[in-house]
């Protein structure tokens, strides 16, 4: 059994029922001083065993991720009942690729872009909301959306799973199914686990 196809599948059920959680991910990251940090990020694509997440590379994330930090992402799908948690490698992905995606997202996440790039770093600490919402005003004016191309810093991760645990809370006996697969030479194996 391949979880990769379980995953892909539930997400597109996700989907199909409204899911607010269907393209989701929750990233979690131990840092160098032993902290572990939990974000809420857009999941991209799955391709093979490649979750692909893009981000900025002034974001406190980025850097660590950089440094081979420790990650696990979490995806929980309430419509079905479903729970994963993925970790193993990651490996930036081809700027080709993130240049490409970047003219499909939001017009605002590409004002913010812009001003990781030209007003603060991902995660600064500034005075008040005021002095963003000017900076992204006077973006606005500078550059119409039709002609941004994407800043310097937009970058993409791919995290390639090694390790998925499946947890099914959607079992009529109400006992739950939790499974662990590790992707060995031979392919995904797996195991089942007292939930």
């Amino acid at each position: 059994m391949n979880p990769i196809e379980l995953v892909v599948a539930d997400r597109t059920a996700a989907r199909d029922s409204k899911d607010p959680n269907a393209d989701i991910c929750f990233l979690a990251l131990a840092g160098p001083d032993a902290k572990a940090s939990i974000r809420t990020l857009v999941l991209r694509d799955i391709v093979a065993n490649k979750f692909v997440l893009f981000m900025n590379e002034t974001s406190p994330k980025w850097r660590q991720l950089s440094a081979n930090a420790h990650y696990e992402i979490l995806l929980w799908y309430p419509s079905q009942q479903k729970q994963y948690r993925i970790s193993g490698s990651s490996e930036k992905l081809p700027q080709s690729i993130v240049d490409a995606n970047w003219q499909y997202r939001p017009d605002g996440s590409k004002f913010l872009d812009y001003v990781y790039q030209e007003m603060a770093p991902q995660s600064s600490i500034i005075d008040s909301r005021q002095i963003l919402v000017d900076e992204i005003d006077r973006i606005k004016s500078r550059y119409p959306v039709p002609d941004m191309k994407p800043p310097r810093y937009v970058a993409g991760i791919q995290l390639i799973a090694e390790r998925i645990e499946v947890l099914d809370l959607n079992r009529e006996d109400r006992i739950h199914d939790r499974r662990m697969f590790r992707l060995t030479d031979s392919g995904w194996q797996s195991r089942v686990m007292v939930p």
